[in-house]
C-alpha cells in the first residue's frame, strides 16, 4: 500500500493545456484505484480518501474513491464522489460530484470504466473512459451533447477533443483564455481541436469547428453577434514567443456588429480569411491577409496592423461591389441608418480602395459603374451615376471626375452634370464651376471643398451657389403650393456643413408678384437626418396684392405688402417659432381696396369680428371698401400665437383701418391663439369656407 499512498497523497504536476484538462484529473483517480486494486485482486473493497487532488483541468476536493471487486471477479464497481469539483477551463462548478462505473479490464489490455456522473444542480451525464497502453480516451455526455478526450501514449504531448454539440457555454472559459474581451451569449459547437504541446518545438493548435446559433459580444458593444451559422478553421502556432493564427471562416447565416458596420449574412456561403501574426506578446498584432468573398455581392483583400490597443493602425484594402441593391442591405445599413438615409434604395456597381497610416484615412478611391440612388422620402433621387472620386493626403494632386444623368431635389428636376475634381493635402476640390439646368433656368454650382478630419477637427464640406431666374410656378408645382408667378434668383457665396450642422452665408432672392422675398441668415441643422431644422430671417418688400390674394383664393385686396419674419424656426419642416408682422406699403400711392368676401376672410383668420350696426348692413350693400391699412403679426411659442394689428382698439388690435365711407373696421379680440387653430382658419379662409371657432 506505500505505493498507493503515494499515488494519493501526490499533488499532480501536470498541466495538460485547454479546456480537456479535465480528463486528466479523471485519469489520474481511475489510475489510482487501479493500481491499488491490481496486486490486491482478492480483496472485496478497497476505499481511498483524498483530501485535495489538482491539476491543469481543475480540482477536487474531500474525495472518496471506492473500488468493490468480488472474489473471483472480471469486474469491478468503482465509485467516486467529491464534495467539491472545479473545473475552470468548463466554467463548470460540481457540488456534491459522484461518478459510478463498471471497471474492467479491456480487450487488448488497459482499463475500461463506463458509469453515469452526477452532481447537486446539474443534469444527469455519463461518463466513459478507456485506458489502453496506446491510448486514453474520456467521453462525457450530457443529455445530446458529448465531448471527447484522445490521447495516444506514443504522442503524449498531442491532445484531441472531439465537440458533438457541445454549448458554448461549456468552454467559455476556455474561449477567453484565446480572446479576453469576448463574451459568448449562446450556440454550440461541433467539430475537433488538436492541441500539440512537445517542449522542444512550437506549440500549435488546430480546431476545425462548425457553429450553430452562436451569440457573442464585447463590454463595450463596439462587437457583437448573433445567431452564427458556419464553419471555422483556426490554425495557431507559438514558438519562442512568436505567434501565428490563420483563421478561416465559412459562414452561412447570422449577424455581425463591428462598430458601424453591420452585416446581415446570407444562408449562401460567405468566405472570411485573416492570417495575424506577431513577433512577441509586446508587439502589435500584423495581419498580411484580409480576404471577404460573398460571391456577386462583395469581394475585400487586403492587408492591415494594428496598434497596442489592438485598434487599426495600417489599411490597404481594396472593395469590389458588383451589385449594390443586395449589398445594400447585407452591408450598408449600419452607415445609412445613423446618416439620416434608412430606406436608401441603391443599384448599381462600386469598386473602392482605402489606405490608412498612423490610425487614419491617407487616401481613397472610387469608381461607380450606372449607380442609382432613390431616398424613399423623396428628399433627392440620383441616376446614372458614372466615373470616380480620388481623393489623398498626400501633396501630389489626384484629378478624377464624377457625373450623372439625371437627378431631383425635393422633387425639382435637374439635368445632366459633370463634376471635375482634384484632390491634394487631404483636400478634395471642384475644378471648374459646374452649371445644372434645373426649373427653366440653372444652378450653378461655383465652388465645392471637402476636408478630412484631421487632428481633432471634424469633416468639414464646403460650397458656393448661384440660383438663375428658376421659374417659380414650376417649383410651385412641384412642391403643391398656390402657382406661384415670378421667378428665383440669388447667390450663396459660401455654406459649411460640418458637425451635421449647414450654415449659408448671403442668401436668396425670389422675385415674387411683382415684388420681393429675400432670405438671409439661414442655418439647417441635420438637413437629411431625423427631424430637420431650418433657422433664418425672412423680408417681404414690396408684394402686389392683387395677384397674390388671387392666387390664394382669397378675398380680393388691392395695394403693396411688407412684412418680415425673424427668427423662423422649423422641425421638420413645420415652423416651431418665428416673429412675424405683415402690413400694407404706407407709401403706396395707388387704390386701396378691400372686397366683402376679404373682409370676411380677414375676420376669420383673426378670429376677430366687424363691428355691428351700419357696419355689418354696409357689408351686404357694397363689394368693395377703402381702407387706410391692413396689417397682422404674430408671435409664434410653444405652439402659442401671439396677436396683435396695426393698433390698439380697446382690448383688441385692428387689422383693417378702414378709409372713407362707407368705412369698415376689423378688431381682434383674442391676442393668444393656438397656432393649429390659426392653420385650419388659414385653410379655410383660402378654401372659401367659414370655420367655426369655439
Amino acid at each position: 500500500m506505500g505505493a498507493c499512498r503515494g499515488l494519493i497523497n501526490g499533488s499532480s504536476k501536470t498541466d495538460y493545456p485547454w479546456s480537456m484538462r479535465t480528463s486528466a484529473l479523471l485519469f489520474k483517480l481511475l489510475l489510482v484505484a487501479g493500481a491499488c486494486a491490481a496486486p490486491a485482486l482478492q480483496a472485496k473493497v478497497l476505499i481511498a480518501k483524498i483530501a485535495h487532488v489538482k491539476t491543469g483541468a481543475g480540482s477536487l476536493h474531500s474525495v472518496v474513491v471506492r473500488l468493490e471487486w468480488p472474489d473471483g471477479a472480471s469486474n469491478g464497481t468503482l465509485s467516486l464522489r467529491a464534495a467539491r469539483g472545479e473545473f475552470s477551463s468548463m466554467s463548470y462548478l460540481a457540488r456534491d460530484l459522484h461518478w459510478q462505473c463498471e471497471l474492467a479490464r479491456a480487450v487488448g489490455g488497459g482499463w475500461r470504466c463506463d458509469g453515469p456522473l452526477r452532481s447537486r444542480g446539474s443534469k444527469p451525464a455519463r461518463l466513459s473512459v478507456n485506458l489502453s497502453e496506446a491510448t486514453s480516451t474520456a467521453q462525457l455526455m450530457i443529455g445530446k451533447s458529448r465531448l471527447v478526450y484522445a490521447r495516444a501514449d506514443a504522442a503524449p504531448d498531442s491532445h484531441a477533443v472531439e465537440l458533438h454539440g457541445v454549448p458554448v457555454a461549456w468552454l467559455k472559459d476556455f474561449l477567453a483564455g484565446l480572446w479576453a474581451d469576448g463574451r459568448w451569449t449562446g450556440g454550440s459547437l461541433d467539430g475537433k481541436v488538436v492541441i500539440r504541446a512537445p517542449k522542444a518545438a512550437p506549440f500549435v493548435v488546430n480546431t476545425d469547428v462548425a457553429l450553430a446559433g452562436v451569440g457573442l459580444e464585447t463590454p463595450d458593444g463596439s462587437l457583437a453577434a448573433a445567431a452564427l451559422n458556419g464553419r471555422l478553421s483556426v490554425d495557431y502556432s507559438e514558438s519562442k514567443g512568436r505567434q501565428r493564427v490563420d483563421s478561416s471562416f465559412v459562414a452561412r447565416g447570422g449577424e455581425l456588429l463591428a462598430d458601424r458596420l453591420y452585416v446581415v449574412l446570407p444562408k449562401s456561403p460567405v468566405n472570411i480569411h485573416v492570417l495575424a501574426q506577431r513577433e512577441s506578446s509586446k508587439q502589435p498584432w500584423q495581419l498580411p491577409q484580409i480576404q471577404w468573398q460573398d460571391a456577386g455581392v462583395l469581394a475585400a483583400s487586403g492587408s492591415a496592423s494594428l496598434d497596442a490597443a489592438n485598434a487599426v493602425n495600417a489599411l490597404d484594402l481594396s472593395l469590389a461591389v458588383p451589385n449594390l441593391s443586395v449589398a445594400r442591405d447585407r452591408y450598408f445599413s449600419g452607415f445609412l441608418g445613423p446618416a439620416g438615409f434608412p430606406d436608401l434604395v441603391l443599384a448599381g456597381s462600386v469598386d473602392a480602395r482605402l489606405q490608412m497610416g498612423g490610425g487614419a484615412l491617407t487616401a481613397m478611391e472610387a469608381r461607380f459603374g450606372s449607380v442609382n440612388a432613390v431616398d424613399t422620402k423623396a428628399r433627392f433621387t440620383f441616376a446614372g451615376i458614372d466615373g470616380s472620386l480620388r481623393w489623398t493626403t498626400a501633396g501630389n494632386a489626384l484629378a478624377s471626375e464624377l457625373r450623372w444623368t439625371d437627378a431631383a431635389i425635393f422633387g425639382i428636376g435637374l439635368g445632366p452634370a459633370r463634376f471635375g475634381f482634384g484632390s491634394s493635402i487631404g483636400e478634395l476640390r471642384l475644378a471648374q464651376p459646374v452649371p445644372i439646368d434645373a426649373l427653366q433656368g440653372k444652378l450653378v454650382l461655383d465652388h465645392l471643398r471637402w476636408q478630412a478630419r484631421a487632428k481633432g477637427v471634424g469633416a468639414t464640406f464646403q460650397f458656393g451657389m448661384s440660383v438663375q431666374a428658376l421659374d417659380l410656378a414650376s417649383l410651385s408645382q412641384r412642391l403643391g403650393w398656390p402657382a406661384f408667378p415670378g421667378s428665383i434668383t440669388g447667390k450663396i457665396p459660401s455654406a459649411r456643413f460640418r458637425g451635421d450642422v449647414l450654415d449659408f452665408d448671403g442668401g436668396l432672392q425670389m422675385n415674387l408678384f411683382d415684388g420681393q422675398v429675400e432670405l438671409s441668415d439661414l442655418s439647417m441643422e441635420r438637413p437629411f437626418g431625423v427631424a430637420p431644422t431650418l433657422t433664418g430671417d425672412v423680408v417681404i418688400k414690396d408684394i402686389d396684392l392683387e395677384p397674390m390674394t388671387r392666387v390664394f383664393g382669397f378675398g380680393a385686396i388691392t395695394g403693396r405688402l411688407d412684412g418680415r419674419i425673424s427668427k423662423l424656426r422649423l422641425v421638420d419642416w413645420a415652423p416651431v417659432a418665428f416673429d412675424a408682422r405683415l402690413e400694407t406699403d404706407r407709401e403706396w400711392k395707388g387704390k386701396r381696396r378691400i372686397s366683402q368676401r376679404a373682409v370676411k376672410d380677414i375676420s376669420n383668420v383673426g378670429g376677430s369680428g366687424v363691428a355691428g350696426g351700419i357696419q355689418a348692413q354696409a357689408l351686404k350693400l357694397f363689394d368693395d371698401f377703402a381702407y387706410d391699412r391692413i396689417g397682422l403679426a404674430c408671435k409664434l411659442q410653444d405652439n402659442v400665437c401671439t396677436m396683435d394689428g396695426v393698433g390698439s382698439a380697446g382690448d383688441g388690435y385692428i387689422i383693417v383701418a378702414g378709409a372713407g365711407l362707407p368705412r369698415i373696421q376689423v378688431v381682434g379680440f383674442r391676442r393668444k391663439v393656438d397656432w393649429p387653430t390659426l392653420l385650419a382658419r388659414l385653410e379655410a379662409a383660402t378654401q372659401g369656407q367659414a370655420p367655426v371657432i369655439k
